[in-house]
């Protein structure tokens, strides 16, 4: 077999070893009959390699660990399909590899698919257990939408550790590719989340080490799983000696490791950045890059000849080859080249790098790899401006529309340099006349408030018809801050206009058409229209998206926008995946950036209103770190966050901590926007719920009165907090049994937020269950059980599997268990448990409720194993609070 034809098995080898194991046979040699393209004798000689590896001879090709199982012969791992892992039911056989096995499981409590991975004969090698435990403690640090996360870790009786991982389901990338045979841009755009979730690994000074197609899972709707860290290294940390072990032992994937790595040199972020770049040429070309060797030594470096990906699938795939233009597969050629190169001073620093000019081909932009020379950069100029150019070119020659361009170019930008001039003139007239009222000879007063200054703006803003285009900008901008203030009837008419005027200049398909149809709909949201401000969000959405100058910043800013709506209107699941994606769309090089927090801030709230307190906190204490960071200690962003971790505190019974947090978010506040602001106001009644559950009645009544009469004076998102803060007063008097006072307080609570919600929000399940609480007390239990089933419907309906749906299920058990209906109060109460054993603190008030009435019920159905269980854990808990 001469050399070229070695390097073709070779090649075809390397793919086919990392075929998925739970390919069947039919399935792996027709994967293996369509990499070696019809050529039969190919076929024959891979699949003979295939058998012969096959057959694993272990003394020579192992390690340590491979040698003694094979001496000592322990015979397959037995099957654990149906058995029981602590709370979790084995369904079936995932996968299965020389390290260990992965199954597909079940949670028997409260439901839900994960993954379990065990490693095979723990006790054989103190290497494996290492590789296992990197493993786990890696994606301990790691929480992104594209890594799989990690629930869960334990040990067998027999000492085999197992850790419980986010379920992926999908294909691995490549068989994902071949399935759907997806076009050029869909398997570029494929790559950059997969890029994105390396840079974020980076971003937390984790190397993967092992990255190729296999280890990347990609579902029918296009979203990646990066899995199995079991080699990743952590940077600026020295490796053990056994770490370094490991990685030596062949554990890696060689066709996809870098040189650096074949060679025992320095790893680092470039390392991946290679692994990356030959999945990239994979995925554009459908085959791996071809094998050399550099220099004549025994100890020379094998690296990829990186035959161009435009000459590989003109020849190969002329299909694809049409679905981009020269000049693309010309950036495609340096981008992929420059990602493989065996120099590391040569290659892509980092993911990150590797992704930005990623972006810059998709959007028609230069690359940074590519030399700045005029020519490329007119050319991404012109093929970013076709239409323009060509109605101005029409059917001149290319020289003289270039010539032609330049000059209209020159005339452009003189017109708008005047333009711009002159709109630079009215802007200083504009603010001058904010402060002199239009009176050159008068200062401004030395009592003039912001609100008299929005109020001239205002008026300013209404003569400025001989410039729509400004006259819009202002009113947007006037009617943002309007929105901001609480003033809403003021910020409507502004937001309104300027969406009309931008509509004539513009067309309905232009960004700043965009732009004002969100902040209308944000301002819809916060008016209580919330049908209204979900429409207007996913229309800005769509043109965000669709629009030629669309940017990744804007469809962010459109996401988050909707996700708030969707937030509001108890959407969670919906609301999650839409902050997922708008964080996709803000890169790792924004980790700094005050939109990026914000995006956080919003995924905290939805965790917290799911019940996930931990990854609420962890959310949330990002966002604070950027926040800090850009603003300092006293800035409104660092209010809410700090404001946010007092609501955790509180849902996770910690008191004094919640009401630490809370009266910094006070103090904060109170100082930016003074003691009668609608944010000051949400404030005392934040704080005035902790203090409620500190038995501090008379404080926490005293606050709520001055934030219900600073809310009585605005509208809008201030006519939902006083449905709020009505509700936190019917609690202070119901914890103050003032039946009557809490009744009447619940029930304007409902009032509000039916005027602004409609009939079917969770707020309103909330006061319901409220009223139901007052009859529990007073001992008319049809009257608890009546409104204790309406608020489960409405969280069923509204809310399901949230922490408040499981509240009202345990309140409904504890009626039903007064009215002796011991099987229906069962069913209740288990549900509420199960649901608070997996999200609250082991000590939570409404958990320990649960426990009591199960006890109880049990003992009604006469069932006492199950009484004496929760008994027990009633005693262990009380034991485990007052030993701390």
């Amino acid at each position: 077999m001469d050399e070229q034809r070695w390097k073709t098995v070779e090649e075809i080898f390397s793919r086919a070893v990392a075929l998925p194991p739970d390919l069947g046979p039919e399935q792996r040699r027709h994967a293996i009959e369509e990499m070696c393209t019809g050529d039969s004798d190919l076929f024959t000689d891979v699949f003979a390699m295939l058998e012969e590896d096959a057959l694993l001879n272990p003394l020579l090709d192992g390690g340590l660990d491979q040698a003694a199982r094979t001496v000592i012969d322990f015979g397959r791992l037995p099957s654990l399909v149906e058995k029981q892992i602590g709370p979790y039911r084995i369904i079936r056989l995932l996968g299965e590899g020389g390290m260990g096995v992965v199954y597909l499981a079940e949670r028997i409590d409260i439901g839900g698919k994960v993954a379990i991975k065990l490693l095979r004969d723990a006790w054989l090698s103190p290497m494996r257990r290492e590789r296992f435990r990197i493993e786990q403690a890696t994606l301990a640090r790691l929480n992104h939408p594209s890594i799989a996360r990690i629930y869960d870790a334990n040990t067998l009786e027999d000492g085999t550790p197992w850790f419980v991982m986010e379920y992926a389901e999908g294909m691995p990338l490549s068989e994902h590719l071949r399935v759907r045979n997806a076009p050029m841009r869909e398997r570029l755009e494929l790559f950059r989340r997969i890029s994105e979730a390396v840079e974020y690994a980076h971003s937390h000074a984790i190397i993967h080490r092992d990255l190729k197609p296999s280890n990347i899972l990609v579902n029918n709707n296009g979203e990646v799983k990066l899995l199995d860290f079991g080699i990743a290294k952590q940077l600026n940390q020295e490796e053990s000696k056994l770490q370094a072990t490991i990685t030596g032992l062949r554990l890696l994937t060689l066709a996809y490791a870098a040189p650096e790595q074949l060679s025992g040199g320095v790893v680092g972020l470039y390392t991946d950045v290679y692994a990356l770049g030959v999945v990239l040429y994979e995925i554009i070309t459908g085959r791996l890059p071809r094998r050399r060797q550099t220099g004549d030594s025994e100890d020379a470096i094998d690296h990829w000849q990186a035959e161009k990906t435009s000459a590989v699938v003109r020849r190969e795939r002329p299909e694809i080859w049409r679905q981009l233009i020269k000049a693309e597969w010309a950036d495609l050629d340096v981008l992929t080249r420059k990602a493989i190169e065996s120099d590391v001073d040569r290659r892509y620093g980092t993911a990150n790098a590797l992704q930005r000019d990623l972006t810059a081909l998709l959007e028609g932009q230069p690359l940074d790899a590519r030399p700045a020379e005029w020519t490329y950069t007119l050319s991404k100029f012109v093929r970013r401006n076709r239409g323009r150019l060509l109605a101005a070119a029409g059917t001149v020659l290319l020289f003289a529309a270039t010539a032609i361009f330049y000059t209209i170019r020159l005339q452009v930008a003189r017109d708008d340099a005047v333009r711009e001039a002159a709109r630079t003139q009215r802007i200083q007239q504009f603010t001058e006349e904010l402060f002199d009222g239009g009176d050159k000879s008068a200062g401004p007063a030395a009592d003039l408030k912001a609100v008299d200054l929005l109020d001239r703006g205002r008026a300013e803003a209404a003569g400025l018809g001989a410039d729509p285009e400004m006259q819009a900008d202002m009113e947007a901008t006037l009617g943002g801050i309007y929105q901001k203030l609480g003033k809403l009837d003021k910020a409507e008419p502004l937001l309104t206009s300027s969406l009309d005027q931008r509509t004539r200049l513009h067309g309905t398909s232009d960004l700043e058409v965009a732009k004002s149809l969100t902040a209308l709909g944000l301002l819809r949201k916060d008016q209580g229209k919330l049908d209204e401000a979900e429409n207007l969000a996913r229309q800005g959405l769509a043109i965000s998206r669709q629009s030629p100058g669309a940017t990744a910043a804007g469809q962010a800013a459109a996401l988050v926008s909707l996700g708030s709506i969707l937030e509001v209107r108890a959407k969670y699941d919906e609301a999650r995946k839409t902050f997922e994606e708008a964080l996709r769309f803000q890169p790792a090089n924004a980790a700094n950036s005050a939109q990026r927090a914000d995006t956080l801030l919003e995924l905290a709230n939805v965790a917290f209103y799911q019940g996930h307190y931990d990854e609420s906190a962890i959310f949330n204490q990002q966002a604070l770190d950027i926040d800090r960071r850009l603003f300092g200690e006293q800035h409104p962003a660092v209010a809410e966050e700090l404001n946010n971790f007092g609501a955790i505190e509180a849902n996770r019974g910690n008191l004094p901590a919640s009401e630490s947090y809370y009266r910094q978010s006070l103090a904060i506040v109170e100082r930016w926007y003074g003691s009668d602001h609608p944010e000051t106001a949400a404030n005392l009644t934040a704080l005035a719920q902790t203090l409620t559950a500190e038995e501090r009645y008379t404080e926490a009544q005293e606050l709520l009165e001055r934030a219900l009469a600073i809310q009585k004076q605005g509208a809008g998102p201030v006519r939902a907090n006083v449905g709020t803060t009505l509700n936190q007063m019917g609690i202070v008097a119901y914890n103050a049994k003032q039946w009557d006072a809490a009744r009447g307080y619940f029930n304007q609570a409902i009032d509000t937020w039916r005027q602004i919600y409609g009939d079917h929000h969770p707020y309103i399940a909330n006061a319901v269950s409220n009223l139901g609480s007052i009859c529990q007390q007073q001992k008319d239990y049809p009257c608890a059980e009546k409104f204790y089933r309406e608020a489960v419907t409405r969280f069923d309906s509204a809310s399901p599997g949230t922490v408040n749906d499981a509240i009202a299920h345990i309140k409904l058990g504890r009626t039903l268990l007064s009215e002796q209906k011991f099987s229906e109060a069962e069913a209740n109460s288990l549900a509420g448990y199960n649901y608070l054993i997996q999200h609250v603190a082991q000590t939570n008030s409404y958990l320990g409720n649960a426990r009591k009435d199960l006890a109880a019920i049990y003992d009604g159905l006469h069932r006492p194993d199950q009484s004496a269980r929760f008994r027990s854990e009633l005693a262990r808990v009380s034991q485990s609070s007052t030993a701390h």
